[in-house]
C-alpha cells in the first residue's frame, strides 16, 4: 500500500506524547514547531506514487527502498529513489522515510543472524512496506557516567535503556535512547544499538520496533529551529527541513514478543547492522543524501559569486572548482558503490562495502 500526503498526515494524530521544553505538543501537523516539516514528509509521500518510485514486492506495489537487490539494476533503483527524495530536500532532510527502511531491508536479506527472532524482523519488514511506514530510529545511549559502579553506588537508576522484566506476551522496557532524529514525524521508532556493549549490559541489547504512541512513550524535542525561523524567504531551509531531534524516554513500555529483534545478546545487538547488509543499505541513503546536499551548495556557491561579482576572480573559480571536484568525487565513487557491487547469499546483492564507508 502507498500512502498520500494527506493519510501520512492523519497517522500523526495519534495520541502521541511530545514535549517541546515544558509545553506538550497536542498535534505535531498543526504545531509551528513541526508544522512545516510534517508537510515536507507529506510532499514525500505524494512524490514518491506521482513519480513511480516504487516496485513490487510480493505482488504489492511499495516504495522501491523497499528493494531486496538481486542484480545491479535493482541497486540503481534504489539509489534514484534515494537522489529523488534528497534532491526534494536539497539534502537537509537526512532521516528521511527511506534512511531506516533501508536498514530493515538489508537485515532482512540475511535473517539468519537473528536466531530465534529471524520470523520476527522478516515479519516487520513486510509489515513496514505494507503500511508504507516511516521508521526512524534511536539506537546510542545517553551520555552517562563511565563508571558502571556510580549509579549502583548512589542507588540511582542507569538511563540507559533496558529490558525492566520479561512476561509471558512481551518484554517492559525503560530508559533513555538519542537522538531519535524526525521521531516526531515518525510512526514508528526502531530502538536498537550501534555502539559496541559489554558483554555484562546484555539487559540493555533489546532491540525492537514500537510505535511512537506506545503507551508510557515520550519524545523530549530539542528546540526547534522551524519555530524560529523568520518566514520562508529570510529561512527557506530551516521553515521546511528541520526533522528535529528527540530523547527518547520509555516508561515501562510494553513490547510485544513480536516486535523483539535481538534480546539479551550484547555482541549480537550490533552484529546484524554489520553481518547482513543493512548498514550498508541504509548508509548508502546517507552518501546519496550528502551527494543531493553537495549539489546544492556548490550551485548557491556559484550563485553567490555570480551575484557578487565575484565569478571572475581567481580565487573564486579555484574554490568553486575545489567545491564542484568534491561533488564530483562523491557521485563517483556512489556511482562505484553500484560497479563494484558485491554478491550476498540468497541471490541478492548490496553495495560495495569499502567504497560506501570511503565515501561515509
Amino acid at each position: 500500500m502507498l500512502k498520500s500526503g494527506k493519510e501520512y498526515l492523519e497517522t500523526l494524530r495519534d495520541g502521541r506524547v511530545i514535549y517541546l521544553g515544558s509545553e506538550k505538543i497536542d498535534d505535531v501537523t498543526a504545531h509551528p514547531a513541526f508544522r512545516n516539516a510534517a508537510r515536507t514528509v507529506a510532499s514525500l509521500y505524494d512524490r514518491k506514487a506521482a513519480d513511480d518510485l516504487t516496485i513490487v514486492e510480493d505482488g504489492e506495489r511499495c516504495s522501491a527502498y523497499y528493494q531486496r537487490a538481486q542484480n545491479k539494476y535493482d541497486l540503481e533503483k534504489r539509489t534514484a529513489c534515494h537522489r529523488a527524495i534528497a534532491d526534494m530536500t536539497y539534502g537537509m532532510f537526512g532521516r528521511s522515510p527511506d534512511h531506516v527502511a533501508s536498514f530493515v531491508t538489508g537485515m532482512a536479506t540475511n535473517t539468519s543472524v537473528f536466531g530465534a527472532y529471524a520470523d520476527n524482523l522478516m515479519a516487520y519488514y513486510r509489515y513496514m512496506y505494507r503500511n508504507d511506514l516511516y521508521t526512524v530510529y534511536a539506537i546510542i545511549p545517553p551520555q552517562a557516567a563511565r563508571h558502571g559502579d556510580f549509579y549502583a553506588s548512589r542507588k540511582l537508576p542507569n538511563p540507559a535503556l533496558h529490558v525492566v522484566r520479561e512476561e509471558d506476551d512481551g518484554v517492559v522496557i525503560s530508559g533513555v535512547k538519542v537522538l531519535a532524529t524526525g521521531a516526531v514525524l515518525a510512526n514508528e521508532i526502531w530502538i536498537g544499538n550501534i555502539t559496541p556493549l559489554a558483554p555484562d549490559q546484555a539487559s540493555q541489547s533489546i532491540t525492537c520496533a514500537v510505535p511512537v504512541n506506545a503507551p508510557g512513550l515520550s519524545l523530549w524535542s530539542r528546540q526547534s529551529f522551524e519555530q524560529a525561523a523568520q518566514g520562508k524567504l529570510e529561512s527557506p531551509l530551516a521553515h521546511d527541513f528541520d526533522e528535529t531531534d528527540s530523547v527518547l524516554v520509555c516508561d515501562n513500555v510494553k513490547v510485544p514478543w513480536e516486535r523483539v529483534f535481538v534480546h539479551n545478546d550484547a555482541a549480537g545487538a550490533r552484529n546484524i547492522y554489520l553481518e547482513t547488509p543493512g548498514h550498508c543499505y541504509g548508509n548508502h541513503q546517507s552518501n546519496v543524501r550528502f551527494w543531493s546536499k553537495l549539489r546544492f551548495l556548490v550551485g548557491l556557491a556559484r550563485r553567490v559569486s555570480v551575484a557578487t561579482g565575484m565569478d571572475q576572480q581567481g580565487n573564486t573559480k579555484e574554490a568553486l572548482g575545489v567545491l564542484a571536484s568534491w561533488e564530483a568525487l562523491i557521485g563517483g565513487l556512489i556511482m562505484g558503490q553500484i560497479q563494484a557491487a558485491e554478491n550476498w547469499p540468497h541471490g541478492y546483492m548490496t553495495y560495495n562495502r569499502r567504497i560506501m564507508y570511503a565515501t561515509l
